[in-house]
Formats: C-alpha cells, sequence, structure tokens
C-alpha cells in the first residue's frame, strides 16, 4: 500500500519559468518560488537550499498562490509532502525539491485548475 506521500494525482502537467507559487512558511513569505509541475492536488517546487531546513516533511504552507495568469488566484493552505536533495553525505546543489500537497483548495478553484490542466494535456496531445 502507498502512503500519502508516495501517491500522486497522474494529470501532473510539466510547466515553464513562467508558473510559480508564493507564500508563508514559519512567518517566512516566499514570493515567485519556481514550480516544474502541477496538479489540482498539488505541486513540485524548487527552494534554495539554504532555506530547505525550514521545509520538512508536513511543515504548512500559508497563503499559497498560483502565479500565474490562467490559474485561480485564490488562497490555500498546503503542506509539504516530501524534500529532495537534502540527504546528508550528497552533493551540496543550489536547490532542493518540495512536493508540496494542497489542503483546502475550494471547489471553483478546484475545477477551474482542473479546467487548465485538461487544457494543457490536450494542447501536448495535439
Amino acid at each position: 500500500m502507498q502512503s500519502p506521500a508516495d501517491r500522486r494525482d497522474l494529470r501532473r502537467v510539466i510547466v515553464g519559468q513562467d508558473h510559480g507559487i508564493s507564500f508563508t512558511l514559519r512567518g517566512h513569505p516566499y514570493r515567485e518560488v519556481r514550480i516544474s509541475n502541477l496538479s489540482s492536488g498539488g505541486c513540485f517546487a524548487l527552494v534554495a537550499h539554504r532555506d530547505a531546513r525550514l521545509f520538512e516533511r508536513g511543515a504548512i504552507l500559508e497563503r499559497l498562490v498560483l502565479l500565474h495568469p490562467e490559474l485561480p488566484k485564490e488562497p490555500m493552505i498546503a503542506t509539504v509532502a516530501y524534500v529532495l536533495g537534502t540527504r546528508p553525505g550528497a552533493p551540496v546543489m543550489e536547490f532542493v525539491g518540495v512536493g508540496i500537497q494542497f489542503l483546502n483548495i475550494e471547489p471553483g478553484p478546484r475545477a477551474a485548475l482542473e479546467a487548465w490542466i485538461d487544457a494543457a494535456i490536450a494542447s501536448e496531445q495535439a
């Protein structure tokens, strides 16, 4: 059986450099954080290695907003599902990867996000 951290929404879209998020973590504001993929259940973000210690599994991201003109703008709460690139003894990289799970996305914004994902998948397959 898979743990919730291991399960992923199969309808995940790889996004470009014009996609990002902003949020607050433990009182620290993060603006224009780059994401590399997005689903209706979460995203994968790249954060500076120097901040990795704040992004432990289960940490709460408050007022998370998707930064792209075509995506819903309603703030939501999210949690850190996993962190990649912080293993002891591994070479230090400039960025670490953070798997983010959306916790309370409202039905309207969720439907808008799902419609955007459907359109993105359809354009990839065309």
